[in-house]
């Protein structure tokens, strides 16, 4: 039994995040006094993440006691390690406003640690209790989706997956709830770059969250962050301008999106050696013959990394329309820009450049076409 929105819930990660500089007259003094047991070492460490890098600073323990006195732009997250390798223990985050934050740590189990700081870490943990019931909900689930299988209670795991699913609506509701109950919070910035960042959450709904967000939070880091996640996620999603590109075609000629407007354009990537997408091919060949003439194209992009096996598949399928690529396979700029993870994949795209359907197959592709193009 699998959701793969609920699953974020198990696997939230703190530290998948970077920065934007912010101007230095901005910086705010902070001091973090702390105590640590279970530790043998000489020195703790102090991690977090700025303008895209890691920074890291240490302090020496002495009779089990430590101090950092440092400045930030603004209100930020932190996590310590016991060792210096920033990644060894990613366990305990907390966020750091300005004046005097106090922890005690257990070195060898520093998930298990305690601060005491600012309003920033209070709202974060206010955050971290409204994930952490709904874990405990989940996980509960999954136990007794697991002993009803073990019985063969078919009656309980369907009643049990209906519940299931229904948690997608809480997780949804209680993120929304906690960034409108904290907006002028910078975690609520956070929450929404991270929680929201999740491709099942629909484009609408992270809109309006960074809408209901107070102008004094607008600046900073998470906020900007998810902000250009909206712009990058549009420029693909149905109903939105298509992202333009360019790459080079296999006589060396650079093709922009653009080029196309005007037509109808199916943005198709594909690949030589993908099965699937040569089974495709005559889908796409047979819609292509039938609507040329009332201004419709196709655009291949293809995540090949051989021209002389590129241009063999170009001409075994008889794909008489504009094809591009860099040669890069799997890393092709234009499909990592529209999150091309498998293909075959499709954008169909308007005269004007909107994106107005996505993934057409088959039949689908022929009946699109002939409703949109008259």
């Amino acid at each position: 039994m699998k959701n793969p929105l609920i699953a974020t819930l198990l696997s939230l990660c703190p530290f998948l995040f970077s920065a934007q500089k912010a101007s230095p007259e901005k910086l705010f003094s902070f001091k973090i006094e702390g105590t640590i047991r279970n530790h043998k070492a000489g020195k703790i460490y102090l991690h977090h993440k700025w303008n895209d890098k890691e920074k890291s600073d240490s302090a020496k323990v002495s009779n089990g006691r430590f101090e950092f006195r440092l400045k930030s732009a603004e209100p930020n997250m932190y996590w310590f390690t016991t060792e210096a390798n920033s990644a060894a223990q990613p366990n305990f985050p907390f966020f750091i406003d300005e004046g005097t934050a106090k922890v005690t740590l257990i070195g060898d189990s520093l998930a298990f640690s305690s601060i005491e700081a600012g309003k920033s870490q209070k709202d974060y943990m206010d955050y971290r209790a409204m994930i952490n019931e709904l874990v405990m909900i989940q996980q509960k689930m999954q136990n007794d989706y697991t002993e009803a299988n073990a019985k063969g209670d078919a009656a309980a795991q369907q009643a049990i997956q209906a519940e299931y699913q229904s948690l997608n609506g809480r997780y949804i509701n209680g993120i929304k709830n906690f960034v409108k109950t904290h907006p002028s919070s910078v975690v609520s910035g956070y929450v929404i770059y991270t929680d929201f960042g999740n491709p099942a959450i629909p484009l609408e709904e992270v809109e309006q969250a960074l809408a209901s967000v107070d102008e004094s939070i607008r600046g900073t880091k998470y906020i900007k962050m998810a902000s250009k996640r909206v712009e990058d996620k549009r420029g693909t999603s149905v109903g939105y301008t298509a992202t333009n590109f360019s790459q080079m075609t296999p006589d060396g000629k650079a093709v922009s999106l653009k080029d196309f407007r005007g037509k109808y354009v199916l943005v198709d990537f594909w690949a030589s050696w993908c099965r699937p997408c040569r089974m495709e091919n005559p889908n796409v060949v047979a819609a292509y013959n039938r609507f040329k003439d009332k201004g419709f194209t196709v655009l291949g992009v293809s995540m090949d990394s051989s021209k002389d096996l590129w241009m063999q598949a170009i001409q075994q399928d008889q794909l008489s329309w504009t094809h591009i690529s860099d040669l890069k396979g799997w890393g092709n700029e234009v499909g990592k820009l529209y999150n091309v993870t498998g293909i075959p994949q499709n954008f169909l795209i308007d005269r004007e450049g909107k994106i107005i359907a996505k993934d057409l197959r088959g039949a689908a592709l022929d009946e699109k076409l002939a409703e949109v193009i008259k």
